[in-house]
Protein backbone atom coordinates (compact mmCIF):
# COMPACT_ATOMS: atom_id res chain seq x y z
CA UNK A 1 0.00 0.00 0.00
CA UNK A 2 1.43 3.26 -0.83
CA UNK A 3 1.56 6.27 1.71
CA UNK A 4 -0.53 8.52 0.86
CA UNK A 5 -3.46 5.48 1.40
CA UNK A 6 -5.83 5.04 4.35
CA UNK A 7 -7.09 1.85 6.05
CA UNK A 8 -10.09 1.93 6.99
CA UNK A 9 -12.73 -0.20 8.28
CA UNK A 10 -15.64 -0.69 5.72
CA UNK A 11 -18.26 0.95 8.20
CA UNK A 12 -15.93 3.90 8.65
CA UNK A 13 -15.83 5.17 5.04
CA UNK A 14 -19.79 3.60 3.92
CA UNK A 15 -23.04 3.90 6.07
CA UNK A 16 -24.40 0.22 5.98
CA UNK A 17 -28.01 -0.78 5.28
CA UNK A 18 -29.17 3.09 5.53
CA UNK A 19 -32.94 3.26 6.74
CA UNK A 20 -36.04 2.81 5.28
CA UNK A 21 -37.38 6.06 7.03
CA UNK A 22 -35.40 8.16 4.18
CA UNK A 23 -37.62 6.52 1.24
CA UNK A 24 -40.54 7.22 3.14
CA UNK A 25 -39.48 11.45 4.06
CA UNK A 26 -38.61 11.25 0.20
CA UNK A 27 -41.77 9.73 -1.37
CA UNK A 28 -45.31 8.91 -0.53
CA UNK A 29 -46.98 5.54 0.13
CA UNK A 30 -48.50 4.82 -3.90
CA UNK A 31 -45.11 6.60 -5.54
CA UNK A 32 -43.20 3.79 -7.62
CA UNK A 33 -39.76 2.49 -7.00
CA UNK A 34 -37.40 -0.19 -8.43
CA UNK A 35 -37.57 -3.26 -7.65
CA UNK A 36 -34.64 -5.55 -7.81
CA UNK A 37 -34.80 -9.73 -6.60
CA UNK A 38 -31.61 -11.58 -5.91
CA UNK A 39 -31.66 -13.19 -9.66
CA UNK A 40 -31.46 -9.45 -10.61
CA UNK A 41 -27.96 -8.69 -9.16
CA UNK A 42 -25.81 -10.19 -11.13
CA UNK A 43 -21.80 -12.05 -11.48
CA UNK A 44 -19.26 -9.33 -12.73
CA UNK A 45 -21.75 -7.23 -13.48
CA UNK A 46 -20.93 -3.61 -12.50
CA UNK A 47 -24.24 -2.51 -12.60
CA UNK A 48 -27.37 -4.80 -12.21
CA UNK A 49 -30.63 -5.10 -14.34
CA UNK A 50 -33.68 -2.83 -13.31
CA UNK A 51 -36.80 -3.85 -14.92
CA UNK A 52 -39.29 -4.47 -12.31
CA UNK A 53 -41.29 -1.34 -10.03
CA UNK A 54 -43.72 -1.46 -7.22
CA UNK A 55 -45.61 0.72 -4.73
CA UNK A 56 -43.27 2.15 -1.69
CA UNK A 57 -46.15 0.95 0.59
CA UNK A 58 -45.88 -2.74 -0.89
CA UNK A 59 -41.88 -3.29 -0.26
CA UNK A 60 -41.29 -1.00 2.57
CA UNK A 61 -42.09 -3.14 5.85
CA UNK A 62 -40.43 -6.50 4.41
CA UNK A 63 -37.49 -6.11 1.44
CA UNK A 64 -34.06 -3.44 1.58
CA UNK A 65 -33.83 -0.11 1.04
CA UNK A 66 -31.07 1.12 -1.02
CA UNK A 67 -30.78 4.43 -4.08
CA UNK A 68 -28.75 5.24 -6.72
CA UNK A 69 -24.42 5.05 -6.66
CA UNK A 70 -25.40 2.41 -3.26
CA UNK A 71 -23.62 -0.68 -3.35
CA UNK A 72 -25.18 -4.12 -3.40
CA UNK A 73 -23.73 -7.18 -1.89
CA UNK A 74 -25.55 -10.61 -1.71
CA UNK A 75 -24.55 -11.59 2.09
CA UNK A 76 -25.78 -15.74 1.79
CA UNK A 77 -24.47 -18.99 0.47
CA UNK A 78 -24.21 -20.21 -2.54
CA UNK A 79 -25.13 -16.12 -3.44
CA UNK A 80 -22.02 -14.43 -1.83
CA UNK A 81 -19.14 -17.06 -3.12
CA UNK A 82 -20.61 -16.72 -6.73
CA UNK A 83 -20.21 -12.84 -6.07
CA UNK A 84 -23.47 -11.55 -6.47
CA UNK A 85 -22.82 -7.78 -6.17
CA UNK A 86 -23.38 -4.04 -7.76
CA UNK A 87 -23.60 -0.47 -8.06
CA UNK A 88 -27.56 0.61 -8.46
CA UNK A 89 -28.02 2.62 -11.37
CA UNK A 90 -31.45 4.62 -12.92
CA UNK A 91 -33.89 3.31 -10.50
CA UNK A 92 -37.43 4.87 -10.29
CA UNK A 93 -36.96 7.94 -8.50
CA UNK A 94 -33.84 7.52 -7.61
CA UNK A 95 -34.99 4.57 -4.73
CA UNK A 96 -34.90 0.88 -4.76
CA UNK A 97 -35.67 -1.92 -2.69
CA UNK A 98 -35.20 -5.53 -2.89
CA UNK A 99 -33.46 -9.00 -0.94
CA UNK A 100 -33.47 -9.13 2.85
CA UNK A 101 -30.27 -10.94 1.68
CA UNK A 102 -29.35 -7.70 0.65
CA UNK A 103 -26.12 -5.41 2.20
CA UNK A 104 -26.29 -2.12 1.31
CA UNK A 105 -22.97 -0.28 1.35
CA UNK A 106 -23.66 3.49 0.25
CA UNK A 107 -19.85 5.40 0.21
CA UNK A 108 -18.76 8.20 1.97
CA UNK A 109 -17.15 11.29 -0.05
CA UNK A 110 -14.00 9.23 0.19
CA UNK A 111 -14.71 6.46 -1.47
CA UNK A 112 -16.37 6.07 -5.05
CA UNK A 113 -18.65 3.15 -5.47
CA UNK A 114 -17.00 1.99 -8.51
CA UNK A 115 -13.85 1.61 -6.27
CA UNK A 116 -15.69 -0.04 -3.72
CA UNK A 117 -17.51 -2.32 -6.17
CA UNK A 118 -14.27 -3.91 -7.58
CA UNK A 119 -13.04 -4.23 -4.14
CA UNK A 120 -15.56 -6.60 -3.06
CA UNK A 121 -15.31 -8.43 -6.20
CA UNK A 122 -11.82 -9.53 -5.08
CA UNK A 123 -11.68 -13.26 -5.04
CA UNK A 124 -9.64 -12.78 -1.74
CA UNK A 125 -12.28 -11.02 -0.05
CA UNK A 126 -14.86 -13.50 -0.47
CA UNK A 127 -12.81 -16.63 0.63
CA UNK A 128 -12.01 -14.46 3.81
CA UNK A 129 -16.00 -14.00 4.28
CA UNK A 130 -16.44 -17.85 3.35
CA UNK A 131 -14.57 -19.16 5.65
CA UNK A 132 -16.51 -16.76 8.31
CA UNK A 133 -19.81 -17.74 7.65
CA UNK A 134 -22.56 -19.03 10.10
CA UNK A 135 -25.96 -20.60 10.27
CA UNK A 136 -27.40 -23.55 9.02
CA UNK A 137 -26.10 -25.55 5.74
CA UNK A 138 -27.90 -23.89 2.70
CA UNK A 139 -28.43 -20.80 5.00
CA UNK A 140 -25.32 -19.87 6.00
CA UNK A 141 -24.80 -15.84 5.62
CA UNK A 142 -21.41 -13.96 6.36
CA UNK A 143 -21.17 -12.38 9.75
CA UNK A 144 -22.10 -8.68 10.09
CA UNK A 145 -18.68 -7.94 12.22
CA UNK A 146 -17.19 -9.46 8.69
CA UNK A 147 -18.72 -7.03 6.25
CA UNK A 148 -18.33 -3.78 8.47
CA UNK A 149 -14.86 -4.58 9.80
CA UNK A 150 -13.02 -5.58 7.20
CA UNK A 151 -10.64 -3.23 6.03
CA UNK A 152 -10.30 -1.29 2.89
CA UNK A 153 -7.29 0.63 1.82
CA UNK A 154 -8.44 4.03 -0.06
CA UNK A 155 -6.41 6.44 -2.01
CA UNK A 156 -7.33 9.88 -2.81
CA UNK A 157 -10.09 10.15 -4.67
CA UNK A 158 -8.46 11.26 -8.16
CA UNK A 159 -6.37 7.83 -7.65
CA UNK A 160 -9.40 5.66 -7.51
CA UNK A 161 -10.44 7.59 -10.37
CA UNK A 162 -7.52 6.48 -12.27
CA UNK A 163 -7.99 2.96 -10.75
CA UNK A 164 -11.31 2.41 -11.59
CA UNK A 165 -10.30 3.99 -15.26
CA UNK A 166 -7.44 1.54 -15.46
CA UNK A 167 -9.69 -1.60 -14.44
CA UNK A 168 -12.71 -0.35 -16.09
CA UNK A 169 -10.70 -0.86 -19.85
CA UNK A 170 -8.51 -3.82 -18.91
CA UNK A 171 -11.83 -6.01 -17.78
CA UNK A 172 -13.25 -4.80 -21.01
CA UNK A 173 -10.58 -5.99 -23.21
CA UNK A 174 -11.24 -9.67 -20.73
CA UNK A 175 -14.62 -9.97 -21.06
CA UNK A 176 -14.56 -9.14 -24.90
CA UNK A 177 -11.66 -11.86 -25.29
CA UNK A 178 -13.68 -14.15 -23.02
CA UNK A 179 -16.77 -13.24 -25.51
CA UNK A 180 -15.05 -14.21 -28.22
CA UNK A 181 -13.65 -18.08 -26.85
CA UNK A 182 -17.00 -18.64 -25.97
CA UNK A 183 -17.79 -17.92 -29.57
CA UNK A 184 -14.98 -20.08 -30.81
CA UNK A 185 -15.93 -22.89 -28.48
CA UNK A 186 -19.59 -22.49 -30.14
CA UNK A 187 -18.55 -22.91 -33.71
CA UNK A 188 -16.00 -25.91 -32.89
CA UNK A 189 -19.02 -27.82 -30.98
CA UNK A 190 -21.46 -26.62 -34.26
CA UNK A 191 -18.50 -27.90 -37.09
CA UNK A 192 -18.54 -31.03 -34.51
CA UNK A 193 -22.78 -31.30 -35.16
CA UNK A 194 -22.31 -30.37 -38.82
CA UNK A 195 -19.75 -33.30 -39.35
CA UNK A 196 -22.26 -35.82 -37.47
CA UNK A 197 -24.96 -34.94 -39.21
CA UNK A 198 -23.56 -35.24 -42.50
CA UNK A 199 -22.48 -38.73 -41.50
CA UNK A 200 -25.60 -39.79 -40.40
CA UNK A 201 -27.56 -38.35 -43.38
CA UNK A 202 -25.59 -40.93 -45.56
CA UNK A 203 -27.55 -43.33 -47.48
CA UNK A 204 -24.92 -45.58 -48.63
CA UNK A 205 -25.61 -49.31 -50.66
CA UNK A 206 -26.83 -51.72 -47.87
CA UNK A 207 -28.20 -48.92 -45.48
CA UNK A 208 -31.27 -50.49 -43.62
CA UNK A 209 -33.49 -47.65 -41.59
CA UNK A 210 -33.94 -49.01 -38.69
CA UNK A 211 -35.71 -47.87 -35.34
CA UNK A 212 -33.75 -48.11 -31.64
CA UNK A 213 -36.24 -51.00 -30.97
CA UNK A 214 -35.15 -53.05 -33.86
CA UNK A 215 -31.75 -53.14 -33.00
CA UNK A 216 -32.86 -54.70 -29.58
CA UNK A 217 -34.10 -58.26 -28.96
CA UNK A 218 -36.84 -57.03 -26.58
CA UNK A 219 -38.51 -53.36 -25.73
CA UNK A 220 -37.16 -54.55 -21.75
CA UNK A 221 -33.90 -52.98 -23.64
CA UNK A 222 -34.88 -49.94 -23.43
CA UNK A 223 -35.94 -49.03 -19.97
CA UNK A 224 -36.13 -46.46 -16.95
CA UNK A 225 -35.45 -46.42 -13.68
CA UNK A 226 -37.75 -45.42 -10.93
CA UNK A 227 -39.65 -42.94 -9.80
CA UNK A 228 -38.86 -40.48 -7.07
CA UNK A 229 -41.59 -41.71 -5.32
CA UNK A 230 -39.48 -44.99 -4.76
CA UNK A 231 -36.23 -43.21 -4.54
CA UNK A 232 -35.18 -40.20 -2.39
CA UNK A 233 -32.29 -38.40 -1.55
CA UNK A 234 -32.82 -39.52 1.95
CA UNK A 235 -31.95 -43.40 0.09
CA UNK A 236 -28.70 -41.70 -1.15
CA UNK A 237 -25.20 -43.33 0.52
CA UNK A 238 -21.74 -43.14 -0.13
CA UNK A 239 -21.21 -47.14 -1.05
CA UNK A 240 -23.69 -49.50 -2.46
CA UNK A 241 -25.62 -49.80 -5.98
CA UNK A 242 -24.72 -46.68 -7.90
CA UNK A 243 -27.50 -44.45 -9.16
CA UNK A 244 -26.76 -43.20 -12.39
CA UNK A 245 -28.70 -39.15 -13.17
CA UNK A 246 -29.09 -37.15 -15.13
CA UNK A 247 -26.20 -34.82 -13.68
CA UNK A 248 -23.78 -37.67 -14.64
CA UNK A 249 -24.66 -37.78 -18.52
CA UNK A 250 -22.47 -35.42 -20.99
CA UNK A 251 -22.97 -35.42 -24.24
CA UNK A 252 -21.18 -38.45 -25.44
CA UNK A 253 -19.14 -38.44 -22.07
CA UNK A 254 -19.89 -40.52 -18.57
CA UNK A 255 -19.67 -37.52 -15.58
CA UNK A 256 -17.89 -39.46 -13.18
CA UNK A 257 -18.88 -36.77 -10.11
CA UNK A 258 -21.08 -36.57 -7.19
CA UNK A 259 -22.54 -40.24 -7.69
CA UNK A 260 -24.93 -41.16 -5.26
CA UNK A 261 -25.43 -44.89 -3.93
CA UNK A 262 -28.51 -47.10 -2.36
CA UNK A 263 -27.53 -50.07 -0.09
CA UNK A 264 -27.81 -53.24 -1.78
CA UNK A 265 -31.23 -54.16 0.36
CA UNK A 266 -32.97 -50.53 -1.06
CA UNK A 267 -32.15 -51.68 -4.44
CA UNK A 268 -33.52 -55.39 -4.12
CA UNK A 269 -36.26 -53.89 -2.81
CA UNK A 270 -37.21 -51.84 -6.24
CA UNK A 271 -35.92 -54.86 -8.46
CA UNK A 272 -34.01 -52.27 -10.58
CA UNK A 273 -29.87 -53.17 -11.02
CA UNK A 274 -31.04 -51.52 -14.39
CA UNK A 275 -27.50 -50.74 -16.06
CA UNK A 276 -23.97 -52.78 -16.42
CA UNK A 277 -21.44 -51.40 -17.78
CA UNK A 278 -21.09 -50.85 -21.18
CA UNK A 279 -24.71 -49.93 -21.41
CA UNK A 280 -25.93 -46.78 -23.50
CA UNK A 281 -27.54 -44.08 -21.12
CA UNK A 282 -29.72 -40.94 -22.70
CA UNK A 283 -31.07 -38.47 -20.48
CA UNK A 284 -34.66 -37.72 -21.40
CA UNK A 285 -35.03 -34.62 -19.39
CA UNK A 286 -33.46 -30.78 -19.10
CA UNK A 287 -32.08 -29.29 -21.58
CA UNK A 288 -30.01 -29.84 -24.14
CA UNK A 289 -32.77 -33.45 -24.47
CA UNK A 290 -30.65 -36.61 -25.11
CA UNK A 291 -27.31 -36.30 -23.45
CA UNK A 292 -25.67 -39.68 -24.46
CA UNK A 293 -23.14 -41.51 -22.62
CA UNK A 294 -21.57 -45.32 -22.64
CA UNK A 295 -21.78 -46.40 -19.18
CA UNK A 296 -17.94 -46.85 -18.06
CA UNK A 297 -16.19 -50.18 -16.95
CA UNK A 298 -15.69 -49.11 -13.45
CA UNK A 299 -19.38 -49.74 -12.79
CA UNK A 300 -20.30 -52.74 -12.80
CA UNK A 301 -24.61 -52.71 -12.38
CA UNK A 302 -26.89 -49.89 -10.60
CA UNK A 303 -29.96 -48.16 -10.87
CA UNK A 304 -30.93 -45.30 -13.84
CA UNK A 305 -33.66 -42.99 -12.46
CA UNK A 306 -37.05 -42.25 -14.04
CA UNK A 307 -35.10 -39.05 -15.73
CA UNK A 308 -32.41 -41.64 -17.57
CA UNK A 309 -32.98 -44.19 -20.16
CA UNK A 310 -30.94 -47.22 -20.66
CA UNK A 311 -30.76 -48.71 -24.00
CA UNK A 312 -28.97 -52.47 -24.71
CA UNK A 313 -29.69 -53.26 -28.27
CA UNK A 314 -27.94 -56.70 -29.72
CA UNK A 315 -24.24 -56.50 -30.36
CA UNK A 316 -24.62 -58.27 -33.37
CA UNK A 317 -27.18 -55.21 -35.10
CA UNK A 318 -24.80 -52.38 -34.04
CA UNK A 319 -21.78 -50.85 -32.79
CA UNK A 320 -22.46 -49.25 -29.85
CA UNK A 321 -20.13 -46.45 -30.01
CA UNK A 322 -21.51 -45.46 -33.54
CA UNK A 323 -24.97 -45.96 -32.24
CA UNK A 324 -24.06 -43.16 -28.87
CA UNK A 325 -22.60 -40.96 -31.51
CA UNK A 326 -26.21 -41.22 -33.61
CA UNK A 327 -27.84 -40.04 -30.63
CA UNK A 328 -26.01 -37.19 -29.43
CA UNK A 329 -26.62 -35.96 -33.34
CA UNK A 330 -28.48 -33.54 -34.38
CA UNK A 331 -30.77 -35.97 -36.73
CA UNK A 332 -31.58 -37.90 -33.78
CA UNK A 333 -32.63 -34.36 -31.09
CA UNK A 334 -34.76 -33.50 -33.59
CA UNK A 335 -36.48 -36.23 -33.62
CA UNK A 336 -36.80 -36.37 -29.97
CA UNK A 337 -37.79 -32.86 -29.88
CA UNK A 338 -40.75 -33.28 -32.31
CA UNK A 339 -43.13 -34.35 -30.14
CA UNK A 340 -41.71 -33.20 -26.95
CA UNK A 341 -43.79 -32.37 -23.97
CA UNK A 342 -43.32 -29.73 -21.18
CA UNK A 343 -42.43 -26.27 -20.71
CA UNK A 344 -39.56 -25.36 -18.31
CA UNK A 345 -38.56 -28.99 -18.48
CA UNK A 346 -39.32 -30.71 -21.61
CA UNK A 347 -39.12 -34.55 -21.32
CA UNK A 348 -39.46 -37.13 -24.21
CA UNK A 349 -41.29 -40.21 -23.54
CA UNK A 350 -40.01 -44.00 -23.64
CA UNK A 351 -42.15 -44.76 -27.07
CA UNK A 352 -40.05 -41.51 -28.41
CA UNK A 353 -36.57 -43.21 -27.61
CA UNK A 354 -37.73 -46.91 -29.14
CA UNK A 355 -39.01 -45.06 -32.14
CA UNK A 356 -35.51 -43.44 -33.09
CA UNK A 357 -35.36 -44.00 -36.73
CA UNK A 358 -31.32 -44.37 -37.98
CA UNK A 359 -30.05 -45.40 -41.46
CA UNK A 360 -27.72 -48.50 -40.18
CA UNK A 361 -24.66 -49.39 -42.23
CA UNK A 362 -22.30 -52.83 -42.30
CA UNK A 363 -20.84 -53.35 -38.77
CA UNK A 364 -17.43 -52.91 -40.98
CA UNK A 365 -18.98 -49.36 -42.21
CA UNK A 366 -20.18 -48.54 -38.40
CA UNK A 367 -16.64 -49.20 -36.90
CA UNK A 368 -14.79 -47.39 -39.57
CA UNK A 369 -17.29 -44.28 -39.52
CA UNK A 370 -17.08 -44.91 -35.17
CA UNK A 371 -13.19 -44.15 -35.86
CA UNK A 372 -13.46 -41.12 -38.34
CA UNK A 373 -15.78 -39.85 -35.56
CA UNK A 374 -13.58 -40.65 -32.29
CA UNK A 375 -10.22 -38.87 -34.46
CA UNK A 376 -12.62 -35.73 -34.84
CA UNK A 377 -14.10 -35.68 -32.09
CA UNK A 378 -10.51 -35.65 -29.74
CA UNK A 379 -9.22 -32.78 -32.56
CA UNK A 380 -12.38 -30.93 -31.81
CA UNK A 381 -11.84 -31.48 -28.07
CA UNK A 382 -8.15 -30.65 -27.66
CA UNK A 383 -9.32 -27.17 -29.25
CA UNK A 384 -12.20 -26.69 -27.24
CA UNK A 385 -9.71 -27.22 -23.83
CA UNK A 386 -7.26 -24.93 -25.35
CA UNK A 387 -10.17 -22.29 -25.60
CA UNK A 388 -10.94 -22.94 -21.83
CA UNK A 389 -7.74 -23.03 -20.70
CA UNK A 390 -7.21 -19.34 -22.29
CA UNK A 391 -10.19 -18.74 -20.43
CA UNK A 392 -9.04 -20.02 -16.76
CA UNK A 393 -5.72 -17.83 -17.65
CA UNK A 394 -8.35 -14.40 -18.40
CA UNK A 395 -9.81 -15.06 -14.93
CA UNK A 396 -6.51 -15.75 -13.06
CA UNK A 397 -5.53 -12.44 -15.26
CA UNK A 398 -8.39 -10.45 -13.61
CA UNK A 399 -7.50 -12.20 -9.82
CA UNK A 400 -3.93 -10.75 -10.48
CA UNK A 401 -5.39 -7.10 -11.29
CA UNK A 402 -7.58 -6.41 -8.89
CA UNK A 403 -4.78 -7.47 -6.69
CA UNK A 404 -2.48 -5.33 -7.89
CA UNK A 405 -5.09 -2.23 -8.50
CA UNK A 406 -5.43 -2.39 -4.34
CA UNK A 407 -2.06 -2.77 -3.19
CA UNK A 408 -1.04 -0.35 -5.20
CA UNK A 409 0.76 -1.30 -7.82
CA UNK A 410 -1.46 -1.13 -10.97
CA UNK A 411 -0.17 0.80 -13.64
CA UNK A 412 -1.14 1.52 -17.40
CA UNK A 413 1.39 -1.17 -18.39
CA UNK A 414 -0.35 -3.87 -16.88
CA UNK A 415 -3.24 -2.87 -18.71
CA UNK A 416 -1.83 -2.50 -22.24
CA UNK A 417 -0.87 -5.61 -21.72
CA UNK A 418 -4.48 -6.92 -22.04
CA UNK A 419 -6.08 -4.26 -23.93
CA UNK A 420 -5.80 -3.67 -28.12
Amino acid sequence: MRENWEMKKLSEVCKIRPPKSEARETLSANDMVSFVPMKSLGIDQKYFDVKDEKELSSVSSSYTYFKDNDVLLAKITPCFENGKLGIAKNLINGIGFGSSEYIVYRPSEKLLSEFLYYFLNQETFRKKGESQMTGAVGHKRIPKEFYEESQISIPPLEEQKQIVALLDKAFAAIDQAKTNIEKNIENAKELFQSKLNDIFSQQGDGWEEKTILELCDHKSQIVGGPFGSNLKVKDYKETGVPILRLQNIGKGYFIDKNIKYVDDQKAKELDYHSFVSGDIALAKLGIPIGKTCIIPEKFKYGIVTADVVRIRPNKENINYSFLKHFLNSQSAVQQLTDDITGATRPRVNMAEVRNLKLSVPSKEQQISLNNIIDRLETDINNVISNYEKKNLDLEELKKSLLQKAFSGELTQKEVHEVTP
